[in-house]
């Protein structure tokens, strides 16, 4: 018996559907304030890294040009995770592109800094970037898709 299902066009069935919906509730109603919590926490960790760049170029321990320019890139960083924290909140999906990638990029910096021997702050960075890394991927399933984009097509 033909069906107009796409469903049944891709050669599934409309058991299919029986999952539950695609965008339905969060795994868990207390995830997300906790990874909004972590992404907050690193944000304000890198907004301290950038406080000390300043700090150094004020006292002479960095070049102006290096401490300035990073402690400007540092805040730029804290305030797109920032809002990536705020976008987990709000089920939005920037916090997830960005936390997830932002994650990656946080495991090569604290894989880095275990080889520079700065061993408690590699360590830190490596633990929450695999914790949320794994946190942020659970939830991509729970948040809901913009208007007019459809899952499996």
């Amino acid at each position: 018996m033909p069906t107009d299902s796409p469903t049944a066009a891709r050669g599934g069935s409309r058991d299919d559907r029986s999952r539950g919906p695609v965008d339905g509730p969060d795994p868990s109603p207390r995830s997300r304030p906790i990874v909004a919590l972590l992404l907050g926490v690193e944000a304000l960790l890198l907004a301290s890294a950038a406080t000390y760049c300043f700090i150094a170029v004020a006292g002479g321990g960095l070049h102006a040009r290096l401490g300035i320019g990073l402690g400007v890139f540092l805040l730029l960083f804290a305030l797109l995770l920032a809002l990536a924290a705020r976008s987990i909140l709000l089920r939005g999906r920037f916090g997830l592109g960005w936390g997830v990638t932002w994650q990656l990029f946080q495991a090569l910096v604290g894989a880095s800094m275990l080889n520079a021997s700065m061993y408690w702050q590699g360590v830190l960075a490596l633990i929450l970037a695999i914790a949320l890394f794994v946190m942020l991927t659970r939830l991509v399933h729970s948040t809901p898709l913009p208007q007019g984009v459809r899952r499996g097509d």
